[in-house]
C-alpha cells in the first residue's frame, strides 16, 4: 500500500501522468461507459473535469475525418462512447457531458429501444438475485452440469459472472433456448418489462439527445455474441436489420457500430464483413488501448471506464496505464 501511495504521488503530483499523456499525444482515445447513477455523478464530474483540463474532446465523426485525411486531430484527442443505451445516461450522464462540451456517441440496441426486450445479462442478474433457491444446476457446463451456489450475496455475484461468461461462449441458439427456461430454473418470474435501473432510452429519448449533439450508433438488434451466430441471415438481421430499424425510427443516418462484448473471440471475419456491407462507417471493439492514424476503423480500440470508477484510477487509464 505504501508503494502504491508513493507511485500515485509521482503520477498525480509530480508530473508522471503528463509524461504519459505526452508519449501518447499523437494517438486518440475512445472511452467506454455503460450505465450511470445519481450516486456516481460526482465521479463523472471529476472525470469530465480531468478530460477538459488535459485532453482535446472530439466527436467520433471527427476521428473518422482524420482517418480519411480530411482534417487532422489535435494532440491528446479523446472521445466518449456509451454502450447499450440505458436511460440512466439520459438522466445522470448526458447533462454532465453536455455541460462540459464533451462529444458522446451512444450505441443503442434496436430491440431494447423498441421496447421488445431487455438486455439478457440483466435478466441473468435479476433471476439469480431474486431466487430463493440456495443453488441451481444448469446444463451449460463442459461435459457436466454447472452448479451455481447462491447462499450469500458474494456467491450470487460469482454465479452471475460465471453464468454470463458461459453464455457468451455457447452458440446463439443455445443461449436463446437457455434464457427461455431461465425463470423456471431459478423459480423466478422474469418480467417482460425491465425493472428500475435497467430501462432503455426510447426513440424519443435518443432523438432528444441527438438534437443536442450526441451521435447515435448501433449496438445490434438484440445484443447477441455475433461470432456465435452461424446463420448468415440472422447475422445480417442483427447488424444491417438493426441499422435499418434505427434509421427508420430515428429519421437519421446511423453510421457507427459497436460489437456486443467486443473481444477478439466475439468478432470474426464474417461479422466485420457484415458490418462493412451494411454501410457502417466505423465499428468499435472492447480491445483495450489507444489508436493511431493507421487504425482499422472497423476494429477501433477503447479505454474502459465506468461511472463508479475512482477518478484517480480513471486519470491513470486515460494516460495509458493499466492497459
Amino acid at each position: 500500500m505504501l508503494w502504491k501511495r508513493s507511485a500515485r504521488v509521482v503520477l498525480h503530483k509530480m508530473g508522471g501522468l503528463a509524461v504519459l499523456r505526452r508519449r501518447h499525444r499523437r494517438k486518440f482515445g475512445v472511452l467506454t461507459f455503460h450505465s450511470f447513477s445519481e450516486r456516481d455523478q460526482p465521479n463523472v464530474e471529476a472525470i469530465c473535469a480531468h478530460i477538459v483540463r488535459h485532453f482535446e474532446p472530439v466527436s467520433l465523426s471527427a476521428i473518422l475525418d482524420a482517418l480519411d485525411g480530411v482534417k487532422a486531430l489535435p494532440d491528446n484527442a479523446i472521445t466518449v462512447t456509451v454502450d447499450d443505451g440505458y436511460r440512466s445516461f439520459l438522466l445522470h450522464g448526458h447533462p454532465i457531458f453536455r455541460q462540459n462540451r464533451i462529444p458522446v456517441t451512444v450505441y443503442a440496441v434496436a430491440g431494447f429501444s423498441d421496447g421488445r426486450l431487455w438486455l439478457w445479462p440483466d435478466q441473468i442478474e435479476f433471476g439469480l438475485r431474486h431466487t430463493a433457491r440456495s443453488s441451481v444446476r444448469t446444463p451449460l457446463g463442459d461435459g457436466e452440469p454447472m452448479e451455481l451456489t447462491l447462499r450469500t450475496p458474494e456467491e450470487k455475484d460469482d454465479a452471475i459472472f460465471r453464468l454470463t461468461e458461459t453464455l457468451k461462449r455457447v452458440s446463439n441458439d443455445r443461449r436463446i433456448a437457455f434464457l427461455a427456461d431461465f425463470g423456471s430454473l431459478c423459480g423466478v418470474d422474469i418480467p417482460q418489462e425491465p425493472p428500475n435501473g435497467c430501462e432503455a432510452m426510447s426513440w424519443d429519448d435518443l432523438r432528444a439527445v441527438a438534437s443536442e449533439g450526441v451521435e447515435i450508433g448501433c449496438h445490434s438488434a438484440t445484443h447477441p455474441i455475433l461470432s456465435r451466430i452461424s446463420n448468415r441471415l440472422e447475422l445480417e438481421s442483427e447488424i444491417g436489420g438493426a441499422k435499418e430499424t434505427m434509421e427508420e425510427r430515428l429519421g437519421m443516418a446511423v453510421r457507427h457500430f459497436c460489437y456486443p462484448n467486443g473481444l477478439a473471440t466475439d468478432v470474426n471475419e464474417a461479422v466485420v464483413r457484415c458490418v462493412r456491407e451494411a454501410g457502417f462507417a466505423s465499428a468499435v471493439s472492447t480491445l483495450c488501448g489507444f489508436d493511431s492514424m493507421e487504425a482499422d476503423r472497423f476494429q477501433i480500440r477503447r479505454v474502459p471506464l465506468s461511472s463508479s470508477v475512482d477518478p484517480h484510477y480513471g486519470a491513470e487509464l486515460m494516460a495509458g496505464l493499466h492497459m
